[in-house]
Order: structure tokens, then sequence, then C-alpha cells
């Protein structure tokens, strides 16, 4: 498997997860009679998909961050 699939099947992988439990979550919310179930499901789904979104991409900025001060650290002593 090549780096574009991988990472594809991340992404893939990330927003199925935020969809799964956004839905769940706002099925929960429905039994309190707030809101119809339907609609609490979709609002659930949408809110958990970029919620993943945006966990995922602050996960690989805080993994590029780690990669660029560790190369840093490896310059400065082979100086």
């Amino acid at each position: 498997m090549n780096d574009d699939s991988k990472e594809f099947m991340a992404w893939v992988d990330a927003i199925a997860k935020g969809i799964i439990a956004g839905c769940a979550i706002g099925y929960l919310f429905s039994l309190t009679d707030m809101m119809p179930a339907g609609k609490a499901v979709v609002l659930g789904g949408l809110a958990g998909t970029l919620a993943s979104i945006t966990f995922k991409n602050k996960r690989e900025d805080r993994k590029e961050k780690a990669l660029k001060e560790k190369d840093m650290k490896e310059k400065g002593k082979k100086k």
C-alpha cells in the first residue's frame, strides 16, 4: 500500500469514527425529547465529522512538529 492510499484510509477511518460517535450522541440527545430523532442524528453526525477532522489535523500537526524538533536536535548534535 503506497503513502497516498494510507493517508486516504486514515481520513476515511477518522471520518467514519466521527460519524458513528456523533450519530450515537445525537440519538442519545433525542431521548430528551428536545429534538426529533432524525434531526438529532443528522446534526450529531455532522458535528462528529467536523470534530474528527479537527482532531486528525491537530494530531498530524503535533507529529510534524515533533519530527521537526527531532531533526533540529540531530542537526545540532552533528555540528
